[in-house]
Order: structure tokens, then C-alpha cells, then sequence
């Protein structure tokens, strides 16, 4: 899914769950060409954009990045680790085959951290867990990692597919779990047209 175009703002949320969303911050994991996550500014914006982070909360992490730059760029690294994590982990279970051991423990651990750094807010008939996400420059991750165990321990994990197209993770919600791609609009679309030019070569 080449998307010479696409930039971070215009970047589609296609995976139903945050942990997703994350997941497919690549263009592409099939043909990856560009990472959308290249500096620790683009994932403080990006958390912006999913609303992890408010606007105010994004300008003054990305101001305390430019202050903290080794600081800022180590928690960029254990993004995009925990990216990846999570990517093989759902990828596997997507394709139903069972996650490494290791995969699924790395996930426990970062959750543990993220949990004790969340706290309890009632919210009309139930709880939310709210997260201080501009404590530290890690803190965004914490939702994302929440999600990912929600996820994981919900029965929405026989939902879980892999775009054919381009990699990408989403939550299948259709009615009839028949959803196949990302977006019909893109990978769809270009599978379309493949199908269609094959059909004209054999005629």
C-alpha cells in the first residue's frame, strides 16, 4: 500500500482499536517504505491526532523533546518496540497461529507498568481508567498497551484480522465477519483493479 501522498495528519485510523491504529503507523507491512514515526514529535502528534494527548499536552511534550532530546529519543525507541510487539503478537493470532511466548510475556510486563501508572475515574455507571499521558515521555504508550490487553483478554480476539493487501492490523466488526481489507477504498480497490487487468490479459 504505497501512499506517496499520505502524511501523519492524513494518516487513515482504520484498525478499530487504538493498539491497531499504533500498529499500522508503516505504510505498508508488506512493502514498507516509510515510517510514520521518524522523531519523537510525530508520535507526540500522533497521539494528538488519536487523542491520547490534547493539543496543549502534544506542544508541550514536543517542547520538553527539544530540551531532552536523548530522553526523548530513547522513549521513540521503546515506541516503536513496543510497536512491533504488538504487531507480531496480533499478526500471529490474525493468522491463527499461536504468539511467541516471549511476545506475550514482553506484553505482560509493559502492561503491569502501565496499569500502576493508571488510576480509577467513575464514569456515569461504570469506571475508566484515566492515564496522566505528558507525565513522563513514555507515558503515552500506556493506553496503547492497555488496549492491546484488552484486547487480548476480551473475545474481540477472534476478530483480530491482517489486511491481505498491505499488513495492516484491524477489528473485523462486520456483521457477518466478513471484512477483508484494511479499506475498501485502498487495498480493496487496488485488488479490484488487479483482478480486472488479470481478466483483460486472459481475454
Amino acid at each position: 500500500m504505497t501512499e506517496s501522498k499520505r502524511t501523519l495528519e492524513t494518516l487513515e485510523l482504520l484498525g478499530g482499536a487504538l493498539c491497531f491504529d499504533f500498529a499500522n503507523t508503516i505504510n505498508s507491512r508488506r512493502n514498507p517504505e516509510h515510517d510514520y514515526l521518524l522523531i519523537y514529535s510525530d508520535l507526540a502528534d500522533w497521539a494528538g491526532k488519536v487523542e491520547i494527548l490534547s493539543s496543549q499536552q502534544a506542544r508541550s511534550l514536543k517542547q520538553r523533546g527539544t530540551q531532552n532530546v536523548k530522553k526523548a529519543e530513547k522513549a521513540l525507541e521503546n515506541a516503536r518496540t513496543a510497536r512491533e510487539l504488538i504487531y507480531r503478537l496480533f499478526s500471529a493470532i490474525a493468522r491463527q497461529s499461536k504468539p511467541q511466548e516471549d511476545d506475550l510475556t514482553a506484553l505482560a510486563r509493559l502492561y503491569q507498568e502501565a496499569i500502576a501508572n493508571g488510576h480509577f475515574v467513575r464514569a456515569e455507571s461504570h469506571y475508566e481508567i484515566e492515564w496522566k499521558t505528558d507525565e513522563t515521555f513514555d507515558a503515552l504508550l500506556w493506553p496503547i498497551i492497555s488496549s492491546a490487553e484488552n484486547i487480548l483478554v476480551s473475545a474481540e480476539l477472534s476478530q483480530v484480522k491482517e489486511c491481505p493487501g498491505c499488513g495492516w492490523l484491524f477489528l473485523d466488526t462486520s456483521k457477518n465477519q466478513s471484512r477483508r481489507w484494511c479499506s475498501m477504498n485502498t487495498c480493496g480497490a487496488r485488488d479490484k483493479m488487479r483482478r480486472y487487468h488479470t481478466r483483460l490479459k486472459k481475454n
